[in-house]
């Protein structure tokens, strides 16, 4: 039995969608296709998108690689079949540490684990940290991240901190950040805490589809006043939009020359290293 006329036109689609952007999670690309009036925004044009997605990379219309799943990855432990195999694999992942030339810390937390792959891949090069929260964070992460930030406003004598948000526009998304700052302070930390996005006029920027705020949550009310009844999920963001925003509040708020100074270092030490393991063979 064949496909639906319907099925086949949005899987084409979501493949025009993937081929140039990906990968990107099944929400990211449900939002893409909300905003082609493909599918309806509620939860049956969801359902939709995923089953399509399913159908699509069952039947090898769509890359798998495409489409990723940060929820749910495998816990796999690393081994060798010896030490020198071991040292070949490690060797290439030395890093010199950029923060001790750097004026401040910078990290960003982020609400959806969901798009962590994103974040992970724009950060790794400048050594950010990225912290995820999935909600609101824990008590235990909490106090992780107070021990490494110090007094957090250089009071201490340590260097300020500054923390990159990016969470929901909803009344929970916006709240979380409130709460970061407030759990922060209860150990005596006071990093400078700035939303990166989804910020307020990335709504009609680019038009970006709704998710109505829900008035059972208890900060809705407050949120609603403020905003409208409108929120919108960080997901609905382009993904590019969304790289280029958190590579520019990092270049923004780190010193670029001393990082290129500690890269080139790194560099040399590598080539250093190779040359020496060349030796041992």
């Amino acid at each position: 039995m064949g496909m639906h006329r319907k099925t086949v036109e949005l899987i084409e689609l979501a493949k025009e969608i993937l081929a140039a952007e990906h990968p990107m999670t099944v929400r990211q690309t449900y939002y893409r296709l909300v905003s082609r009036q493909a599918v309806e925004n509620a939860l049956g044009g969801y359902r939709a998108t995923m089953n399509a997605l399913k159908t699509a990379r069952l039947k090898g219309m769509i890359p798998w690689e495409h489409v990723e799943d940060r929820l749910r990855p495998p816990r796999h432990v690393s081994m060798w079949d010896s030490p020198a195999e071991f040292a070949e694999a490690v060797w290439p992942q030395y890093r010199r540490d950029v923060w001790k030339t750097q004026p401040a810390l910078l990290e960003s937390w982020l609400e959806k684990d969901a798009l962590s792959g994103i974040f992970e891949q724009v950060l790794e090069p400048y050594g950010v940290t990225l912290n995820v929260g999935r909600g609101y964070d824990g008590w235990s992460s909490i106090k992780e991240a107070a021990d490494r930030y110090g007094a957090g406003d250089g009071s201490d004598g340590g260097r300020p901190v500054s923390v990159i948000y990016f969470g929901d526009h909803d009344p929970s998304g916006e709240d979380m950040q409130r709460s970061l700052g407030k759990r922060l302070a209860h150990f005596g930390s006071r990093p400078a805490i700035e939303r990166v996005a989804i910020l307020r006029e990335d709504i009609e920027r680019y038009n970006l589809p709704p998710d109505f705020a829900k008035k059972s949550d208890t900060r809705a009310r407050a949120f609603i006043e403020a905003h409208g009844d409108e929120a919108v999920e960080l997901d609905a963001l382009p993904a590019a939009v969304l790289r280029q925003r958190l590579t520019d509040a990092v270049e923004k708020r780190m010193d670029m020359d001393a990082l290129v100074d500690v890269q080139r270092e790194e560099a040399g030490d590598k080539r250093r290293v190779k040359v020496w393991m060349s030796g041992r063979k």
